[in-house]
């Protein structure tokens, strides 16, 4: 897809008023501080428990970022919008609440995944295969869940439904709800957008909202899905399995199921009239009047047959995974010998295009065969040991020898301790495109930053959890406390272009039209006070002289110091991010490693903790 359409398919989706608007600043800073004082106020009040507040603050938060994905199975190629949630203000907050919305939720007419398909359609009893096969899908249900009606359906559902309602008052909880829901703002293409309305597909509670919506929606019209001959309702998010009665056309229920909410339309498809199936996820359904439903894999046509190649440089067990997968599910599906013949013949040719041996791809299914037999469970151990994961760049055999020793060596030295490698392969195929708007630096956290002094090239290293902006800032602050008077911080280009953009966007002043007091003109009657000089005299006697106390200011910052030194100024533009790592612990360690390897001049220790691992060998490592 070229590159403008694109934006422009993601623009048509914006420029809808109701669900979107553009904004002329970025909150995040503002709405994080928001939020945690929040937070805080609920803490203090024991309304939230420690591990809730742990969870659902937020530290050096940015904005999400937008991004579309092509419905390549329709026609003119829509988009799904997807925002990456991930490290925004309400990230965590969104993660804290759906554990306690999931409480809410019903299994009744919910579907998990295709297994749990499966096991409802074969329960089904052949009274059933006389009824006509439907789906209904709902139209871009995620931006078109209304938000503020399902937030008064989730506190109906924990305060007033539930026996025990939760130790948070109700319009706290509201409030948390609107943090987490309405103030979700996205970068796209440079700009900075807030959605008004739906949920955003990426976030955490995004499916639990559709769920409680759409089980809300089915609990008010229950009685009219049975007035409109449906027997039987399944449904895996937004799209549902529906057997009805040949008495009702699909066109006639799927325009009355659209009546019943203005923010939600259905689509509907229908069974093949010639051999009774209908795709639903991956499955594809047949019926047959009078006996068991039978079903098999299903592809979209738009299958393109592509999957991990054998030449692929990734770790084999990854290969052996990719297959083992597909022949799983085929096991799982296939309902009858003769289809499960067919679909292991599409395999292998499958994997055989893709360069897999034919050796290889027969022996993971017999292995699989196999492990499908009933066979006796295994007796517990008495210890339990703990799984330690274990990430390794992946170049190929050498990775794998590292990883099987330090396996080797931990079995030894820690019995009790497993150790779980995981290769993660360096080169991707999504390094090549970018669809997500990148984060300007001064917004990045959980960076480790240098700031290089111009003049005499001494060099400083930190590291921050919080907005590099934010710790810029501190070190900035601390020298101007020492900059005499009719000296000043030079600003950044950054920061000249936004005084520039506030300059052009402060409002005029409206002229003070109301009524004029002795306060606004001035006109005020003097005050008299009539004193003789034996009252100066007294007055002058009883004044005391006190000298005035100098305060003693002392720098906190290197950079501070370095000025105190050097006369020299550091400013914004010297600072630079030198390494991101979001992992607390980790951005430590690589601060320690910058500082030995580089040993800049005006750090005043040596590490920023210990390090007890090959604390010498970095040295040779000239890429840090």
């Amino acid at each position: 897809m070229n590159r403008q359409d694109y934006v422009n398919k993601m623009l048509t989706i914006l420029n809808d008023p109701t669900k979107f608007s553009c904004l002329s600043e970025d909150p995040t800073i503002k709405r994080e501080k928001l939020l945690n004082d929040l937070l805080k106020q609920l803490h203090n009040e024991h309304s939230i428990t420690d591990q809730f507040h742990s969870i659902a603050g937020a530290t050096g938060s940015y904005p999400g970022r937008l991004y579309g994905l092509p419905k390549i199975h329709k026609e003119s190629v829509p988009l799904r919008p997807v925002l990456s949630s991930i490290g925004t203000f309400n990230y965590g907050l969104a993660k804290a609440l759906s554990q306690i919305l999931s409480t809410i939720i019903e299994k009744k007419n919910m579907i998990r995944d295709s297994f749990d398909f499966l096991k409802e359609v074969r329960t089904l009893s052949k009274d059933f295969s006389k009824h006509r096969m439907v789906s209904f899908d709902v139209s871009s249900l995620y931006t078109n869940v209304p938000i503020n009606e399902t937030i008064e359906i989730i506190l109906n559902s924990l305060y007033v439904i539930q026996p025990i309602p939760p130790i948070m008052k109700r319009d706290d909880m509201k409030e948390l709800l609107i943090f987490a829901t309405k103030n979700s703002h996205f970068l796209f293409d440079g700009k900075v957008y807030d959605q008004i309305d739906g949920v955003s597909m990426g976030s955490p509670l995004a499916p639990l909202l559709a769920e409680i919506f759409l089980q809300e929606f089915e609990r008010k019209n229950s009685s009219l899905l049975q007035e409109l001959g449906i027997v039987y309702w399944k449904r895996y998010v937004d799209d549902t399995f529906v057997l009805l009665s040949s008495q009702f056309t699909t066109k006639h229920v799927c325009a009355e199921l659209s009546k019943c909410h203005p923010s939600i339309q259905f689509t509907s498809e229908e069974e093949d009239p010639t051999t009774l199936t209908l795709p639903f996820l991956d499955v594809l359904v047949r019926r047959k009047p009078g006996a068991d439903f039978q079903t098999c894999m299903y592809r979209k046509p738009t299958f393109s047959g592509l999957m991990t190649k054998w030449s692929s440089f990734v770790p084999k067990r990854y290969k052996y995974s990719a297959i083992s997968t597909i022949i799983y599910r085929a096991i799982q599906i296939c309902s009858s010998k003769n289809s499960l013949h067919k679909e292991f013949d599409f395999i292998r040719g499958l994997c055989a295009k893709n360069g897999y041996p034919a050796r290889f791809v027969n022996s993971i299914i017999k292995r699989q065969l196999n492990l499908q037999k009933p066979t006796a469970p295994p007796t517990p151990l008495e210890t339990t040991t703990d799984t330690v994961v274990l990430r390794v760049p992946y170049f190929g055999a050498e990775s794998q020898i590292y990883g099987k020793r330090v396996t080797e060596a931990a079995a030894k030295l820690y019995p009790f301790k497993k150790i779980r490698v995981v290769y993660d392969v360096t080169d991707r195929i999504g390094r090549g495109s970018q669809l997500k708007d990148s984060i300007a630096d001064e917004f990045k956290s959980g960076v480790v930053y240098g700031a290089t002094c111009s003049t005499c090239n001494q060099a400083y290293i930190g590291q921050t959890y919080r907005h590099l902006k934010t710790r810029i800032h501190e070190h900035i602050l601390d020298l101007k406390k020492f900059l005499p008077q009719t000296a000043t911080v030079k600003p950044s280009t950054k920061s000249k272009q936004r005084k520039k953009k506030n300059q052009q966007e402060t409002k005029t002043t409206i002229k003070y039209t109301g009524p004029i007091t002795r306060s606004k003109t001035g006109k005020l009657p003097p005050v008299v006070v009539k004193l003789n000089y034996a009252d100066l005299d007294h007055l002058l006697d009883q004044t005391e002289l006190k000298e005035k106390k100098e305060n003693i200011r002392i720098p906190k910052s290197s950079i501070t110091k370095h000025y105190i030194a050097t006369n020299h100024i550091i400013t914004e533009e010297n600072f630079k991010i030198l390494h991101n790592e979001k992992r607390k612990y980790r951005l430590k360690i690589k601060e320690s490693l910058l500082i030995i390897t580089r040993a800049p001049q005006l750090n005043g220790t040596e590490r920023s903790m210990p390090l007890y691992i090959y604390p010498d060998g970095i040295k040779n490592n000239e890429q840090m």
